[in-house]
């Protein structure tokens, strides 16, 4: 597993200083959160809401349930550290779609962007099975005439 800036700023935040183990921190189970750390299930009510404050304040937003502690952060462009390739042929349909059609929808496709950023952890072949599944639903889409989401071209291995 390839470890991003995102995880390393996330470990740096939730380092704990007071004997306690570190939270684990996973990939999140739900589709549009980046990761979850069983922080509700380490610290009490109070310490856990100055934590939420404090990951706030660096510009993550969070969301605790069923025992963990959802967590997510603007990521307009890939985070340092990400996926450094091989971008394929699925990814290249991906980054071509976008360049074709640059009315793209103004609002964030956390969805997608938490697929991209799971995909590039585990390494090439999930990453160009996510842009595959990527490819389909936006070919569908445009399709029904309908616009494709806000994403930076290079989370498809570069710019314009």
């Amino acid at each position: 597993m390839k470890i991003n800036a995102l995880r390393n700023e996330l470990k740096r935040l939730l380092e704990p200083g007071n004997g306690r183990r570190r939270p684990a921190i996973r990939r999140s189970l739900l589709d549009d959160w980046f990761y979850a750390a069983d922080l509700p299930e380490l610290v009490p009510g109070e310490e856990l809401e100055a934590v939420c404050r404090k990951l706030q304040e660096a510009g993550w937003e969070t969301l605790s349930e069923n025992g963990w502690l959802q967590l997510r952060k603007p990521a307009d462009e890939p985070p340092e550290d990400w996926y450094e390739g091989p971008f394929g042929p699925e990814a290249e349909c991906c980054r071509s779609l976008l360049s074709r059609h640059p009315e793209q929808l103004q609002e964030k496709d956390w969805k997608t962007i938490c697929s991209l950023i799971h995909a590039g952890e585990e390494g090439p072949e999930t990453y160009e099975n996510a842009c595959r599944r990527l490819h389909h639903l936006w070919a569908e889409r445009l399709r029904k005439k309908q616009k494709l989401p806000e994403i930076s071209l290079f989370y498809f291995g570069g710019g314009k």
